[in-house]
């Protein structure tokens, strides 16, 4: 199993790649051109085949980068990427602005560009890699990335990320997880929210906002005094 399938080896990939590799986070770069032929994680085929992703371990990655340099053949790795693994997590380069929304409909669940957002990572103390490939991101419009600090007595403590029900509550992501020096990258639906947890999540304005006040500990019910009636 590995983490990270990186389509497409040309600037962009090799990137990506370079900075998987510096974090020891497993990976499989796919290309049609014998670019790099000798190295183990470099498989020579065409990303928009359904056999080279399966071969590539499609079936059981956390996540796909589309980094191709044609928007179309990006959307349909998007699109087969996630017809062949409805929980991964697809990121998308784009060329052109305006085929965004193109993308989107094809299953990528975050879009990309060479422009930075440094802005973005000026909010957050977060992992290297994160900041590695954010740093290469274009966030969709009206999308930010925040770190939020998880409390002891948050009530999400103790629960599986799928359990907290974080996205259908907030219709924010979990994109990773920082805890101590270690970084949970892409983690799972299963991964339980422990005390002192740094969340790295994405989503609109108010979905972050949401996220915040879902994170913050359960208010007690105030009790309400009544007085006998005589």
């Amino acid at each position: 199993m590995v983490d990270v399938i990186v389509c497409g080896y040309g600037i962009v990939g090799q990137k990506v790649a370079t900075s998987l590799r510096n974090h020891d986070i497993s990976f499989k770069a796919i290309d049609k051109r014998p670019i790099a032929p000798e190295l183990s994680d470099f498989i020579l085929g065409d990303a928009t085949s359904e056999e080279t992703l399966k071969k590539a371990g499609v079936i059981s990655s956390k996540t796909v980068v589309a980094a191709t340099d044609s928007d179309a053949t990006n959307a349909f790795i998007s699109l087969l990427a996630k017809t062949l693994n409805k929980h991964v997590t697809i990121l998308s380069r784009v060329g052109d602005v305006t085929n965004i929304e193109k993308l989107d409909k094809a299953g990528a669940d975050y879009v990309f560009s060479m422009a930075t957002v440094g802005r973005f990572i000026a909010k957050s103390a977060i992992e290297p890699f994160v900041a590695d490939f954010l740093d290469m991101v274009n966030v969709k419009e009206g999308m930010e990335i925040m770190q939020i600090n998880v409390p002891g007595n948050s009530r999400l403590v103790g629960k599986s990320i799928k359990k907290a029900k974080i996205w259908k509550k907030t219709g924010a992501h979990i994109i990773a997880i920082r805890r101590g020096e270690k970084t949970l990258y892409s983690p799972s639906e299963e991964e339980d929210i422990l005390s002192d947890d740094r969340i790295l999540a994405i989503g609109n304005a108010d979905q972050i906002k949401s996220l915040y006040q879902y994170v913050e500990p359960e208010k007690p019910v105030d009790t309400v005094e009544t007085s006998l009636i005589k």
